[in-house]
């Protein structure tokens, strides 16, 4: 697991440093295998299930299928509500944020866009 997950935040440049609980999560799976997953914090469930499930996993890669699926286990057991994440792999656009980076005069397009589409409420006197 612990590989398949170093692979999975070697795709992105600094992938470790945007999703911390995922790196917490590699290095204590190094550390400790597989028992890392049931010396997790309650609280940290729900990151840590969050920030692996928004990135697209490799269909091939069982074992992060496989952690997903524990930490999702883990916190229907507790108390935090947590939505059955998709095992499919690949881009969902629901779970998924795609960051890309913009021109300033694009950034500036899209601000004015929204600022003259967007209603805005009118201060009552």
């Amino acid at each position: 697991m612990a590989l398949a997950l170093g692979r999975l935040l070697d795709q992105a440049r600094g992938a470790r440093e945007v999703l911390p609980h995922l790196a917490a999560l590699e290095r204590g799976l190094i550390a400790n295998g597989t028992t890392a997953i049931d010396r997790i914090p309650e609280h940290w469930l729900g990151r840590i299930a969050s920030q692996l499930s928004s990135l697209p996993l490799p269909p091939e890669e069982a074992s992060l299928h496989e952690l997903l699926r524990r930490l999702s286990a883990r916190l229907r057991g507790g108390t935090i509500d947590w939505e059955e994440p998709s095992l499919s792999g690949g881009f969902d656009p629901e779970r998924t944020v795609v960051i890309r980076e913009i021109s300033h005069s694009e950034f500036l397009a899209a601000s004015d866009e929204i600022a003259t589409t967007m209603p805005m409420p009118m201060p009552e006197r």
